[in-house]
């Protein structure tokens, strides 16, 4: 049987690929707006890197016969809120909520891990913490966020709209999938390539979803945009009316 470590050495080398397209791709896109991009470039560069030292067998731990990958994990604990905090961003949310996106998702991540290694009744409250977190992001990405996102402009708010969906999408499916190994129904190899699939399909699937519509990102005149709501210059507010298309 193929082992993890050509699962992850395979996976390193196609982020490699990904990193380079993104790269390339990065300077056809105008200045403005590259520094909406080079945070989720950075994610996938992140990404591509702790991938490659699992595969050397570096970070890697045993507990309760479960192999933590270190700086997997690390990169999870990175990646997942910083693709969610863009997202808010993209919908001009206040503070609060901005940290309510980035705590919700290394909350969700954390507990996986403490689930897969533990058993009994604290691995089913980790579980419970990874579904019902996702399940509260949707709620908030679907009303109290999408409220705010009524301040921003229609392609600002599209743009916002769509990515919440695909994250809401991408991110439910690894759950899923992560769900269903640690109860066995996977083998050790058939869970250790739909995690790699899943990882390098929300990573590289977000930023090449960016990448493209990010010109619709409404900078401003003095190019301030999304980075000034995080210090609370626009609070939520607006329509309190809920997108009727989903």
């Amino acid at each position: 049987m193929i082992s993890a470590a050509t699962v992850y050495a395979a996976s390193a080398a196609v982020y490699a690929v990904v990193i380079a397209g993104l790269v390339l791709w990065l300077r056809r896109i105008p200045d403005a707006y590259r520094q909406y991009c080079l945070p989720v470039l950075g994610i996938v560069v992140i990404s591509g890197i702790a991938v490659a030292l699992d595969a050397a067998g570096i970070g890697t731990v045993v507990v309760n016969e479960y192999a933590i990958t270190i700086p997997s994990l690390l990169g999870d604990l990175i990646a997942y809120p910083a693709l969610w905090a863009v997202a808010a961003l993209l919908a001009g949310v206040d503070r609060r909520l901005f940290a309510i996106t980035i705590a919700l998702p290394f909350a969700q991540r954390a507990a996986f891990t403490i689930a897969a290694i533990t058993g009994g009744l604290v691995a089913l409250v980790m579980l419970a913490v990874l579904v019902v977190g996702h399940l509260v992001l949707l709620y908030l990405y679907r009303n109290q966020i999408w409220e705010a996102a009524q301040s921003v402009s229609e392609e600002q708010r599209l743009l916002h709209w769509k990515a919440r969906n695909l994250l809401l999408f991408l991110i439910g499916m690894i759950i899923v999938s992560a769900v269903l190994g640690l109860v066995g129904l996977f083998d050790n190899f058939v869970s250790s390539v739909l995690t790699q699939y899943m990882n390098l399909l929300i990573r590289a699937g977000f930023a090449g979803f960016l990448f493209a519509n990010v010109t619709n990102v409404d900078i401003g005149d003095a190019a301030g945009g999304l980075l000034d709501e995080i210090g609370g210059a626009n609070d939520a507010g607006g329509s309190t009316n809920p997108d009727p298309a989903d």
